[in-house]
C-alpha cells in the first residue's frame, strides 16, 4: 500500500511539473521573413520610398507613412545570455514614443526546449528560407525619457527588468554573476513602410518592409526583408503567402548583402563581442 500512495505521488509530481511546459499548440503566432536586396531603388538609410523601389517591388501597395525605431541589444563580451538562448532588446519607437520597449525573448529548436514558462506575452515562430525557428517572448514597457538608447545605462535597465519577476528568475543568476560586464550593440535604425500583396488571395495580409542600417553609418551596411505575421489556425494561407511574396522578390533579381538574422548580424558587427 505505501508503494502504491509513493507511485501516485509520482506520477502526480510528474503531471505538475509538466503541466508548465510549453506544448506545440502553445505557438500559435506565426512570422515569415523573405530577405532582399533593393538595388538602387533606395539610397542609403532612406526616409520615403523612390518611385523606382515602388516599381521594382510592383507586386506590393505601400503606404507612404514611415515607421522609424531605434534599436540595440545586450549582453556580456563572451555571450553570458545566449549562451542560455536569451536575447535581450531595447527598442526605442521613436514614431510612437509610448510603444518603446525592453524585449526579452527566449529560443529554442523546438517546443520542448523552453521548460516551465508563464506570462509571456508572445509564442512563435518564425520562419526564413523555410526555416522555423521557436522563440518565447517578455515585453517591458519603458519612457525613451528615463532611457537612452543610444547610451545604455546599464543598471537603469536591469532595475525595470527586476521588476518583472518572471523574467528576473532567468535573467537574476546571470546578471548577478556578470554585473560590470553588460555592453551594447551597435544601435540600428530601422524605417518601416507597410502594405498589401496585390492579390486578391492575401488582401487582408499586412506586409511590412524594414530597411536597417547603423545609426551612426559605421560601419555602412544594410539589412532589408519583407515580413508579415499572422494567426497558427491561417498557417495553409499564410505559408501560400509566403511561397508568392519570396517568388516575387526572386523575381525582382536584386542581389542581398544580407541573409538570415538581424539580430545575428548586429552582434557581428559590433566590437567587444566574440
Amino acid at each position: 500500500m505505501r508503494n502504491n500512495l509513493l507511485l501516485i505521488g509520482l506520477v502526480n509530481l510528474c503531471l505538475s511539473s509538466s503541466a508548465y511546459a510549453l506544448s506545440p499548440g502553445e505557438f500559435t503566432s506565426l512570422e515569415y521573413h523573405v530577405n532582399t536586396g533593393v538595388g538602387k531603388t533606395l539610397p542609403y538609410a532612406a526616409k520615403a520610398q523612390t518611385s523606382s523601389f515602388k516599381q521594382a517591388f510592383n507586386f506590393i501597395e505601400f503606404d507612404d507613412e514611415l515607421s522609424q525605431k531605434l534599436v540595440t541589444y545586450i549582453d556580456t563580451p563572451d555571450r553570458a545570455f545566449k549562451a542560455e538562448s536569451i536575447q535581450i532588446r531595447v527598442r526605442e519607437h521613436l514614431t510612437k514614443p509610448r510603444k518603446s520597449k525592453i524585449t526579452v525573448k527566449l529560443r529554442a529548436k523546438a517546443p520542448e526546449g523552453f521548460g516551465e514558462l508563464s506570462n509571456y506575452k508572445k509564442a512563435e515562430i518564425d520562419y526564413t528560407k523555410g526555416k522555423a525557428a521557436y522563440s518565447v517572448s517578455y515585453d517591458i514597457p519603458y519612457s525613451p525619457g528615463d532611457i537612452d538608447v543610444k547610451k545604455l545605462d546599464m543598471e537603469l535597465v536591469f532595475n525595470l527588468l527586476k521588476k518583472n519577476e518572471v523574467v528576473w528568475d532567468m535573467l537574476g543568476p546571470i546578471y548577478e554573476g556578470n554585473k560590470k560586464q553588460f555592453i551594447q550593440t551597435v544601435v540600428m535604425r530601422t524605417n518601416e513602410w507597410e502594405g498589401t500583396l496585390k492579390d486578391d488571395r492575401f488582401s487582408n495580409l499586412e506586409i511590412d518592409f524594414q530597411l536597417w542600417t547603423p545609426y551612426y553609418r559605421k560601419p555602412r551596411v544594410t539589412f532589408t526583408e519583407f515580413s508579415f505575421k499572422g494567426h497558427v489556425s491561417d498557417k495553409a494561407k499564410l505559408e501560400e503567402a509566403y511561397q508568392f511574396l519570396y517568388q516575387k522578390v526572386q523575381e525582382v533579381g536584386f542581389s542581398s548583402g544580407h541573409q538570415g538574422s538581424k539580430t545575428k548580424a548586429t552582434f557581428k558587427m559590433t566590437e567587444g563581442f566574440k
